[in-house]
């Protein structure tokens, strides 16, 4: 990745690329679904292969979702207009960040159909509900609450090169330098489930609420109302040592037990680590990081190459595991 790097400045790529304290998290998220063994199945025809999912209900064309990520200005020009028509031309959920660089509206004028926005609560509500108020006119079609979020993670790299956001945001208008510092502190760290009901009435779409890593919170998330739970330790990027997705899925599946969407992310690198995570029980999985590095080398264009190889490493999977339909995928097909 030095390469990377190289490109982007060591402010954004450490930015892009860190984690929290030693990235033991960041490291394992990716380790933990190689742990993962398939168990395929041979002389199934194959010959045709359905990757759809139901999810939100609707039918999507596969369960390949791109993750919310910030500041996409800083990895290329094309920012999240660019990973967002990447995701309409490959059919994929595109969730853009409430810290986009980019104004939702403007967003919503190239994605497809199957946009979601995901919400940061501030300190200043109103920022909040207005971003929530800007969404739904756009047309987007779910909130994604993160809930991981009291106060930033310990990110040495961060500290280390003191990265300054310099373009427009809903926290900085002006555009004025600041640093990651200065806005995370204007995150809500007093945000609880009391909260989540006011903001799933302002949205008046699906909430589903993302950074779940216990089965307890999700009973509670869906006790609240939630569409959907999102597991996810927030790419290794909050506290160092927590559970990763593939470890925390299982159990928030037994929880959940289809009263709600299951969505995970964390690590997930190739169309194989999907299939893996909907033999796990999930509906859906969120890539984060290799979308974003596909924008920063080549743009859209880069962006949708890589949804492109992970959307036929999971029609190859299918085909390899003896699984024609994405949907049957089950904990059969684990060894």
């Amino acid at each position: 990745m030095d390469d990377l790097e190289g490109l982007l400045g060591a402010g954004a790529y450490g930015y892009f690329a860190g984690g929290a304290g030693d990235e033991l998290t960041l490291r394992a998220n990716e380790t933990s679904w190689s742990q993962v063994k398939l168990a395929p199945r041979v002389l199934v025809d194959v010959g045709a292969r359905d990757l759809s999912v139901e999810l939100l209900g609707r039918r999507r064309a596969h369960p390949l979702v791109v993750a919310p990520m910030a500041y996409q200005r800083h990895a290329h020009e094309d920012a999240e207009r660019g990973t967002a028509q990447a995701a309409a031309a490959t059919g994929s959920t595109f969730v853009l960040s409430s810290q986009t660089t980019t104004a939702p509206r403007d967003v919503a004028e190239v994605a497809g159909p199957d946009r979601w926005f995901q919400l940061y609560v501030f300190k200043d509500r109103q920022v909040s509900l207005d971003l929530v108020a800007e969404a739904r006119e756009s047309g987007y079609e779910a909130l994604v609450l993160t809930v991981d979020f009291p106060v930033a993670g310990w990110r040495e790299r961060d500290k280390r090169t003191g990265f300054s956001i310099t373009h427009p945001i809903a926290l900085n208008p002006g555009g004025t330098p600041l640093t990651t510092e200065q806005i995370f502190a204007m995150h809500d760290p007093t945000l609880t489930w009391d909260d989540v009901h006011a903001f799933a009435e302002a949205a008046g779409m699906p909430l589903l609420l993302k950074g779940i890593l216990r089965p307890d919170d999700a009973e509670r998330a869906v006790d609240v109302g939630a569409a959907g739970v999102i597991v996810s330790n927030h790419g290794g990027r909050q506290l160092d040592t927590v559970l990763t997705g593939a470890e925390a899925l299982p159990p928030v599946v037994d929880a959940v037990a289809g009263r709600a969407a299951v969505l995970v992310d964390g690590g997930i690198r190739r169309g194989w680590d999907v299939a893996k995570a909907l033999c796990l029980g999930a509906d859906a999985a969120l890539v984060g990081r290799p979308v974003l590095w596909g924008l920063a080398r080549g743009g859209r264009a880069g962006a949708q190459a890589v949804l492109e190889q992970l959307v036929a490493e999971l029609d190859s999977t299918l085909a390899l595991l003896g699984c024609p339909r994405a949907v049957d995928l089950d904990l059969s097909f684990l060894a």
